[in-house]
């Protein structure tokens, strides 16, 4: 004798079959909107959190994540970086595709050794996520030309002196020719998961 629920229970089977086969075809013909392209990483010279050379062309090939920010604040870094490391989950399987450059702001301060030091508060797998530090007026030339991350005008022989102080709560999505892709709130934790969105997105269509 059939169960007076058998025609109910096969409806709901075809609704669900029916609505997974929707979104998926509207999926494969939903326009993909393409990452714009912001501007080129300039090459540059500096160390990481063990002391040895790093420059643009040790990240070529790769997807990164960058970010400048310092060791003392205690302020937005805090939050910054407590994102980051959701961006340092999402790819913990991607680690040789997928990098994090955070870049300190005050080098003078932030030697590789209080860089590493710093490292550990937030778990980083230093193989993926990479502290940086250098000549500040090389690190403030790369934050103001080449990431565009201070809207301040100072003349060239005052960059980078004692009175010059980027701070941005901005990360930077960079892909693998070294092209900034993208710009989000690294204070904010929608913008932070928009920027994990649109990595997966560009590590699926490889652009």
């Amino acid at each position: 004798m059939r169960s007076a629920w058998t025609p109910w229970i096969a409806a709901g089977l075809l609704l669900a079959v029916g609505i997974v086969a929707y979104y998926a075809l509207s999926e494969r013909l939903r326009p993909r909107v393409e990452l714009p392209v912001y501007g080129q990483v300039p090459d540059f010279q500096l160390l990481d959190h063990e002391g040895r050379p790093i420059s643009l062309a040790d990240l070529k090939g790769r997807y990164w994540v960058a970010e400048f920010f310092f060791a003392s604040c205690a302020g937005i870094c805090l939050q910054m970086n407590q994102n980051m490391t959701e961006v340092q989950r999402a790819f913990l399987d991607r680690a040789d595709q997928v990098k994090i450059v955070s870049f300190t702001v005050d080098p003078e301060r932030d030697t590789p050794e209080v860089l590493k030091a710093y490292s550990q508060n937030w778990n980083a797998r230093l193989e993926q996520w990479i502290f940086v530090t250098g000549p500040k007026p090389e690190i403030y030339r790369l934050a103001r030309h080449g990431f565009k991350l201070a809207a301040d005008e100072i003349p060239p022989q005052e960059e980078g002196g004692p009175y010059d102080f980027i701070h941005s709560s901005k990360f930077a999505l960079v892909d693998p020719q070294g092209q900034i892709r993208g710009y989000y709130d690294g204070t904010d934790r929608e913008e932070v998961r928009r920027l994990i969105g649109d990595l997966k997105r560009l590590l699926r269509s490889g652009s």
